[in-house]
């Protein structure tokens, strides 16, 4: 199986720390992995021109053309990023906006989606995965799993060995 990782984390922290485990866990159990940082790839705001509708290709020149190339090969694709107030950083949902040149095709159907969340307020959780539960869905794909960890500071899931345990558990869960 091919797993791709985004992580959309604006720095080095608990949602890369939680990618790097479970992508190590997959290589262990013989999984092809790929981890995409979107903080250090550069990605241009979708400026709404429909191009993507006429030509099937986005004219913004950057680094989603080889994302999406991935992601069309991968099996698993997991999403990941910090909650911020009840929804996606805004890196990415940058990315997801970009994603818009494979709306309408099946590039994506059938795809496996895990979806991972970090942060503090455990009762806001669920807005935040249906946010991508609903982009996941208008192309076709299929949420296998998610999984929210509580965490503030960028050391926080590491040093906790309870959240360590939740994600090794979890890796079951999507390798399975």
């Amino acid at each position: 199986m091919d797993v791709i990782a985004i992580c959309g984390s604006p720095r080095k922290g608990n949602t890369e720390f939680i990618l790097k485990r479970l992508l190590m866990k997959a290589e262990g159990a013989g999984h092809k992995t790929e981890l995409v940082l979107l903080r250090e790839k550069k990605i241009g705001y979708c400026m709404g021109c429909l191009g993507c509708d006429k030509s099937g290709a986005c004219p913004i020149s950057d680094d989603m053309d080889a994302i999406i190339a991935s992601m069309e090969k991968s099996d698993l694709i997991i999403f990941a990023s910090p909650n911020y107030y009840n929804n996606v950083s805004g890196i990415m949902k940058v990315f997801f906006d970009r994603m818009n040149v494979l709306y309408g095709t099946d590039k994506l159907s059938g795809k496996k989606v895990s979806v991972i969340f970090v942060g503090e307020e455990v009762k806001t959780i669920q807005k935040a995965i249906l946010s991508v539960e609903s982009i996941a869905n208008s192309f076709g794909m299929d949420i296998v799993c998610s999984l929210y960890l509580n965490g503030k500071g960028p050391r926080d899931i590491e040093t906790n060995p309870e959240s360590v345990q939740k994600i090794d558990d979890f890796a079951k869960i999507f390798l399975s």
